[in-house]
């Protein structure tokens, strides 16, 4: 350093020589000096919103879409605390959390488990899993470690109380309302407990005050609460809000509630009026359901209560399709097989038990080559009516798939045995089975037998009405199995009463279907 440049650096005055007597290099310079530049800007961009401005850009994006906390649900004073003194390490915190639950979970260690999933909750507010994830933890995990039946059900609420402060923040998403449904009526109406379960459930003042203070006694059943619960979702999806969960199973909730509150009102030994409204409850929601407009994988909207009427539109346009192309379809058909050749006729003319090897293969080729569809028979049309033939066909198609698509969904939620059943349990017939293998039930367990045995072959004569009435019931496995169930209980009153099984019997059809087990 020169005689100059030191005595003006004792004087305390950087001079030509500035940047070195801060110690930092021209280039660093730079730098800080942009960076305090850009601050300008990023303060603009993130300024928070508050009641007398909405904020920069960024807080008003966030208003747009919805995602500030203040739409997505109640702000929590601590969250926000907790979130901010993470120092934007929220991620990191959370991951070593999850860490922390995992181990928790295989140690069996309750208590610390809860705590690490209330701080999540803290940290991600709006994360669904950790909701759904500490609320079956407590309903289901914990509460099984209690012997009396009265500490058990105060874990169980206590998960439903759980996913109660979630709903509070997170009141956009339908899953948790839909959580809550579930386990009001699975948890409480489906364990071994479930019979002490609902009776707490409905004299439980503290739950019901904060739920719906007007609920009436009646309206305090699980499965009607919970139906509460799964409508109260399905009207937030409707607002508008992101359904993140399979459309098809989600909007059958509500029925499937309704239907076991049927069933349990004739479990807990309640039959005639009450029973038939309970269905009837269980039939108007399956209407609904019927007629709801459910999303695919395939993009095409569908109605599971239209099935029947999408195959009559196709046979309608075949009608129309054969009117316009008379004769056309078997002809094609004709010049299709007698194109085949020696060896294929040869194999479609064996008997499937009979064919070997390559003639399996050479019928199959056959079969595929032999499948004529309208599309195929419109593009040979005259060229007048090649037009509507071609619309015809496509509309024949899309009726066709649209049949297929909805058989296919219907499957997945076992309807066709759901509404059949909506269907009959209001009977007479029905409703009188279910009421004499109740009564049965109870006399054979206090041991008056004949009474038991009468009881048992009303309700077999009842169920013979109600199945030769309803096909679909009559050859639905399930069907077959339940009364395999009963059969199986009337088999063992015989026993004790030394006496031979009727033959032949009542219901054979319906235990030959069941089974081996039957015998």
């Amino acid at each position: 350093m020169t005689d100059d440049a030191r005595r003006e650096a004792e004087r305390g005055r950087p001079g030509r020589a500035g940047a070195a007597w801060l110690g930092l290099r021209p280039g660093t310079l730079l730098a800080l000096v942009a960076i305090a530049a850009l601050l300008i800007p990023l303060s603009a961009l993130s300024q928070p919103a508050d009641s007398s401005s909405p904020g920069g850009k960024l807080a008003r994006l966030r208003t747009a879409s919805g995602l500030a906390q203040a739409s997505l649900g109640a702000v929590d004073p601590t969250s926000e605390t907790m979130r901010l003194a993470t120092l934007g390490l929220k991620n990191v915190a959370v991951t070593l959390l999850w860490d922390r639950v995992n181990h928790y979970k295989k140690v069996e260690d309750w208590t610390n488990l809860s705590a690490a999933l209330e701080q999540m909750t803290k940290l991600q507010p709006n994360f669904y899993s950790v909701w759904d994830f500490q609320a079956h933890n407590l309903s289901y995990n914990i509460s099984v470690e209690f012997d009396d039946y009265h500490d058990r059900y105060a874990w169980v609420m206590k998960g439903i109380e759980f996913l109660r402060q979630g709903i509070a923040l997170n009141q956009r998403d339908p899953r948790l309302l839909g959580r809550m449904g579930w386990f009001i009526g699975h948890k409480i109406g489906k364990s071994d407990e479930k019979r002490q379960f609902r009776r707490l459930f409905k004299a439980d003042d503290d739950f019901h005050d904060r739920d719906d203070p007007d609920r009436t006694l009646p309206e305090r059943d699980n499965w009607l609460v919970s139906r509460q619960k799964y409508l109260a979702a399905q009207r937030l999806a409707d607002s508008g809000a992101p359904l993140k969960t399979t459309a098809l199973i989600f909007h059958s909730e509500p029925m499937m509630a309704a239907i076991n509150y049927a069933r349990a009102t004739e479990e807990d030994g309640t039959f005639g009026a009450a029973a038939r409204e309970a269905w009837k409850l269980a039939g108007d929601e399956m209407v609904k359901f019927a007629m709801r407009e459910i999303p695919t994988s395939w993009e095409v909207p569908i109605r599971l209560g239209l099935r029947e009427d999408e195959l009559a539109r196709a046979t309608r346009i075949a009608a129309e399709l054969e009117a316009l192309l008379p004769g056309r379809f078997a002809a094609l058909e004709q010049r299709l097989r007698a194109g085949l050749s020696a060896a294929q006729q040869q194999a479609l003319a064996t008997p499937p038990l009979d064919r070997s090897d390559a003639q399996q293969q050479l019928a199959a080729e056959a079969e595929a080559s032999l499948r004529v569809t309208w599309p195929m028979v419109a593009r040979e049309a005259p060229a007048d009516v090649q037009a509507k033939a071609k619309e015809l066909a496509r509309q024949y198609v899309e009726a066709q798939e649209t049949a297929e698509i909805i058989d296919r969904y219907r499957d997945i939620v076992n309807f066709d045995f759901w509404r059949a059943a909506c269907e009959v349990e209001v009977t007479e017939p029905a409703l009188l089975a279910r009421e004499k293998i109740w009564e049965a039930d109870r006399e054979f367990e206090n041991a008056r037998l004949q009474t038991a045995k009468k009881a048992f072959e009303e309700a077999f004569a009842a169920w013979r009405q109600v199945l030769d009435a309803s096909p679909v019931l009559r050859e639905d496995q399930l069907t077959a199995d339940d009364m395999r169930d009963v059969v199986n209980r009337y088999r063992k009153l015989l026993e004790q009463l030394d006496e031979p099984f009727p033959k032949p019997f009542v219901l054979q059809d319906v235990l030959d279907r069941a089974g081996p087990a039957s015998d």
